[in-house]
């Protein structure tokens, strides 16, 4: 039976050849069990740690790029609303690398967000560059967004830090809103750091899933990051691998239905009472003068029509209820 050997075995058969290791005029027996000790001597032992998760993550995660997608249309309307002018974010890529590869990229200091999804294990950091959280805070409050020009050093003040807050807060619930089709996150703000060693959310051999967005203000620019480690949506990697989410009819005929029946309840009806009627000639109504009594065609002790939208629906009593006009409903109109 012919045999085809690898790149490998070849190169070390013709490295053994060259070294007189094996002579070219040996039978094919000896070249088969020399062949087969280069094999053997080209292995390698390589020891693996299986608790770590120095690994390769095969695969996108297109549900990923769609959730992501959602959030920046929605962040975008919720930034421009609150500072009352333009943002502009756009999704610059998502990778894949280990946690203490990522943190030794940030710079001193930082503004990092540790963000807790109640529903899946784990944190998250959403981060923000320093450059572009001082520029939302001077454009919080009226200035021209214009960020320091020395931030080296210098640390957040309180207050600064309730404001990059406010603007977590609000990636926060667009957050959500973009991850609801897929999955429930329960995402919710835990504390704030601006020391990238202080916010060891996975050890740093951990991969995590990194997706930098480019913001853009009027007179600044920025990155802002989310860090989501690769164990946390593990359990929904899934999902996130569909090339498209399929929803079956019933769960979209059950969500369209509580949809319109929620608009269809806060929809404003004209109710009416028609008090009565009746026909007069044109030669009364000429002589008509204050004081006179026109008789119509409703019994006072009567029920009268009670009218939605121009459609009889209902009958009822006049009277007045704590000093104001009022109709008691008593039945409905059958029609």
């Amino acid at each position: 039976m012919n045999q085809v050997l690898s790149q490998s075995e070849v190169d070390a058969l013709l490295a053994a050849v060259s070294d007189g290791d094996v002579a070219s005029s040996e039978s094919p027996k000896a070249e088969t069990q020399s062949a087969g000790s280069a094999k053997a001597d080209d292995r390698k032992i390589v020891s693996y740690d299986l608790t770590s998760q120095d690994r390769i993550i095969r695969g996108r995660l297109p549900q990923l790029e769609v959730i992501y997608e959602k959030f920046m249309r929605a962040f975008r309307v919720s930034l421009s609303s609150a500072l009352r002018k333009i943002a502009s974010i756009t999704l610059t890529g998502t990778e894949f690398l280990k946690f203490g590869e990522f943190i030794n990229t940030l710079p001193m200091p930082t503004c990092m967000s540790v963000l807790r999804f109640g529903n899946l294990r784990g944190s998250a950091l959403f981060v923000i560059e320093s450059k572009l959280a001082y520029a939302l805070v001077d454009s919080f409050f009226g200035g021209a967004d214009r960020p320091y020009t020395k931030i080296d050093g210098k640390d957040f003040t309180p207050i600064e830090l309730q404001i990059v807050q406010k603007v977590v807060g609000l990636a926060i619930n667009d957050m959500e809103a973009a991850w609801a089709s897929i999955e429930k996150i329960g995402c919710s703000f835990v504390r704030t750091e601006v020391n990238p060693q202080f916010v060891g959310i996975v050890p740093p051999t951990d991969v995590v899933i990194a997706s930098t967005f480019d913001v853009e203000l009027e007179n600044a620019s920025g990155t802002i990051s989310i860090v989501i480690p690769y164990a946390t949506i593990e359990p929904i990697k899934q999902k996130l691998s569909t090339g498209f989410q399929v929803e079956s009819d019933q769960t979209d005929k059950r969500l369209w239905t509580s949809i319109i029946q929620e608009q269809l309840l806060e929809t404003d009806m004209e109710i009416k009472v028609n008090l009565g009627e009746t026909e007069i000639k044109l030669r009364d109504l000429m002589t008509l003068k204050v004081g006179d009594v026109i008789p119509l065609d409703q019994d006072a002790s009567g029920e009268f029509d009670v009218e939605i939208e121009n459609v009889k629906k209902f009958k009822g009593y006049y009277g007045i209820h704590h000093g104001t006009v009022a109709v008691q409903v008593t039945r409905p109109v059958t029609k």
